[in-house]
């Protein structure tokens, strides 16, 4: 009966505690998130600050770019005279300015709201020739005033802030100039960050954020006119405007409040509840709102370990009482155990007689006090004698041999109780040791000792256990001499490898040199060739230089002044004109590496016929060029001009050797998704077998002795495989040669847009 009372005290004390426990935890918690929560608030707001700040200085920047565009000549002609060349390079200027300032569009609306010229006129979705006459940004402008807008595009479907104003002729308002700003880049900067962004328009609908999900909902409730302003305004298109699905919201604070959003999980579909702190703040220069979600998951997810440390140290401190108790109850068992072990004494010593490695137990003063067999015959006699002996007199660790005075030395003894103490403070009680067994000077027994405690009635023991290493040693020294003699021939070997790889780093440094002074020759015998024509196109300037300078000097002398300066302008231009032809020269005799990048094949092609086109007059070869295909490939421009002006070089000497009545040399360019073709085909008398066969070779050349090295196609196919393309050359059907220079084309998508 009493121990029944007991019991349903003890139960009710359990109770008690547990529940006092779970308030503790409870309140603890709440005190420890609110504080949590705090800090978050404090870090948040300087957050949001700095997300503000950035996004008006971005902003900011594009708000004076109209006003600069509407006071532009070239924008106040176009839209005066609509000529299509004055179009035309207002649309090239416009694409330059956008690139430079990296706004999304710039656009020239006439006073019809229709566009005239737009940075995107080579897209698919080019403004050009589209009317947006219905936009609040150009009914702003046509009023006299700077307009201002947000809408998602009508024609690039891509959201964006507008930034209008008016183009005025004479005090009339002639038409708008318009430029875009893509809030996208924005988005990609503060993608990656801890916490969550809203941008909220008037309305209260999400115009841009951290995810796209989120894009054109509001978190509050709209009435239905103002959603059918909204649809009327076309701002967002079809877009539907929907609420976030906020399922608890709840202030925090004056200036944050707690809200907590559903969201669905994107690695098994499942809805999810997730937590924020939510703080705002207004941007005066847009008149949007922006807001920043800070994520409670850490905070709640430290809450949570929080109480489930508490809730653990109580169990632990629980456990700790519930193993006293039991310690009591361990105390009363352990003298049974006590005798149970003097029972299984006579079971170890059998085992001891009967086992086949070598057994000796040590009593408590650390000696001798029985063996088995199995140790005599590892000593190979009777080991009688040593009954109360200390162990170091039938065993030698590897220390006791290392030292000749081991018997003067006690360090070097084997204590057991010292080295048992030492293990039992790591929590061991076994002892391995290698040494040999030797007794009465006679031969040696290679060991291995294991020592370890036993623990008996009333008093202490030690087993000590030898395990026979010959074999084991007699392996171990042959793979040490193995693993020397390996060593010994890697390091033969290495060293012959150090020098094999030293002198063929010294060839391709010697190699690399003589390939630059090869292509460096070609281009200077190219240059040569080119001289005497150089000579003629430099004199012809000159003469005219002089005339007009000797006139220039005569009309001062008669005061004329006007034809003084047309004289100085000609003189000027004929400058020019010299500067323009020694540059080319000097850019083509540069030397150089390979440096792989965009470049314009047009303008390669441009600047070697710049070079080549006095030695084409010369020998009056008629030269057709196909028109520019805007072509883009990954090379070298000095380079590949080289290539160009050999290949052009051997079209002119092949038509000349001909003799034929036909002089003509077609440069075409042709492309595809991957790769650009150059051909350079000539009416001369074509390839010989034999030149095609070693076409490519150093010092092979079918031109006649004396005018030619033999090295500009070696080395051109060089070039041209440093650039990852590669050049061929055959016979037309009709006569002549035709040479293809095929080169990857340049990706645009590769390039990095920040």
């Amino acid at each position: 009966m009493k121990w029944s009372v007991a019991s349903k005290y003890l139960v009710w004390l359990w109770i008690v505690a547990l529940a006092l426990v779970a308030l503790v935890s409870w309140k603890g918690g709440e005190a420890v998130k609110t504080g949590q929560i705090k800090k978050l608030r404090i870090e948040s707001s300087l957050q949001l600050n700095q997300l503000a700040s950035v996004l008006e200085s971005a902003i900011a920047k594009y708000q004076h770019m109209p006003t600069l565009l509407a006071a532009n000549d070239r924008v106040k002609k176009a839209l005066q005279d609509g000529f299509e060349a004055d179009i035309s390079h207002l649309n090239r200027e416009l694409e330059q300015i956008n690139r430079i300032t990296e706004a999304s569009d710039s656009y020239i609306l006439n006073a019809d709201g229709l566009t005239i010229a737009a940075s995107n006129y080579q897209k698919d979705t080019s403004f050009v020739g589209r009317n947006f006459s219905f936009r609040p940004y150009f009914q702003d402008a046509m009023q006299g005033k700077a307009g201002r807008y947000y809408a998602l595009g009508t024609t690039s479907n891509r959201r964006g802030y507008y930034f209008s104003y008016p183009v005025y002729v004479d005090e009339s308002i002639v038409g708008v100039a318009v430029v875009k700003v893509d809030l996208t880049q924005f988005e990609k900067r503060f993608a990656n960050q801890s916490y969550e962004f809203l941008l909220l328009d008037p309305d209260g609908v999400v115009f841009s954020g951290s995810r796209s999900a989120w894009l054109y909902r509001v978190l509050g409730e709209l009435s239905y006119e103002e959603l059918q302003r909204i649809a009327d305004s076309q701002r967002y298109r079809d877009q539907p405007i929907e609420k976030l699905a906020i399922v608890y919201q709840k202030p925090f604070d004056e200036v944050s409040q707690i809200v907590d959003f559903l969201e669905t999980n994107t690695v098994n579909g499942e809805l999810e509840r997730r937590s924020f702190l939510k703080m705002s703040r207004p941007i005066r220069l847009l008149g949007f709102t922006i807001s920043i979600l800070a994520p409670l998951k850490n905070i709640n997810e430290e809450i949570a370990l929080w109480r489930a440390i508490f809730a653990g140290g109580v169990t632990i401190t629980g456990l700790l009482f519930g193993l006293a108790m039991l310690r009591t109850r361990m105390l009363r068992e352990r003298s049974d155990a006590n005798e149970m072990t003097r029972h299984n004494q006579a079971y170890i010593r059998e085992v001891i007689q009967n086992t086949q490695a070598g057994l000796v137990t040590l009593d408590e003063f650390y000696k001798i006090e029985s063996f088995n067999p199995a140790v005599e015959k590892l000593v190979g006699q009777p080991l009688a004698p040593l009954v109360g002996q200390p162990l170091n007199v039938l065993f030698q660790s590897v220390e006791q041999k290392l030292r000749p005075s081991v018997e003067q030395d006690a360090s070097y003894r084997i204590d057991p109780e010292n080295v048992l103490d030492s293990a039992g403070d790591l929590g061991v009680k076994v002892l391995t040791r290698e040494g040999r067994l030797c007794y009465s000077n006679q031969s040696s027994v290679p060991v291995e000792m294991t020592l370890c405690e036993m623990q008996l009635p009333n008093r202490r023991s030690y087993l000590v256990t030898f395990h026979d290493m010959t074999e084991r040693k007699r392996y171990e020294q042959e793979i040490t001499q193995a693993r020397k003699e390996l060593e010994e021939r890697v390091r033969e070997r290495t060293f012959e490898l150090e020098g094999a790889n030293t002198r063929l780093r010294q060839e391709i440094t010697e190699h690399k040199g003589t390939q630059r002074e090869l292509i460096q020759t070609a281009k200077l015998a190219v240059l040569g060739q080119l001289s005497a024509g150089l000579n003629h196109e430099l004199n012809q300037p000159l003469t005219a230089i002089r005339a007009f300078a000797g006139n220039g000097l005569k009309f001062l002398d008669r005061k004329q002044y006007e034809q003084a300066h047309a004289n100085l302008q000609h003189i000027s231009q004929l400058g020019h004109h010299m500067g323009d032809i020694i540059a080319r020269f000097k850019v083509f005799a540069r030397k150089g590496d390979v440096h792989q990048g965009p470049i314009a094949v047009q303008t390669a092609i441009m600047g070697a016929l710049k070079i080549m086109e006095t030695r084409y007059k010369e020998v009056g070869i008629e030269l057709l060029v196909t028109e520019d295909q805007d072509l883009i490939v990954n090379g070298d421009m000095v380079f590949l001009e080289q290539v160009l002006v050999n290949l052009l070089a051997n079209a002119a000497d092949a038509i000349v050797e001909s003799n034929m009545d036909s002089k003509r040399v077609v440069v075409e360019q042709t492309g595809t998704e991957t790769q650009v073709m150059i051909r350079i085909q000539d009416s001369g008398n074509g390839l010989g077998e034999e030149a095609i066969k070693h076409l490519f070779e150093p010092f092979f050349t079918s031109k006649p002795s004396g005018l030619g090295l033999g090295l500009g196609l070696s080395i051109s196919q060089r070039i041209i495989d440093a650039m990852g393309g590669q050049i061929r050359a055959h016979n037309l059907t009709n006569g002549g040669a035709e040479f293809c220079v095929t080169l990857p084309r340049f990706q645009s998508s590769l390039l990095t847009i920040t």
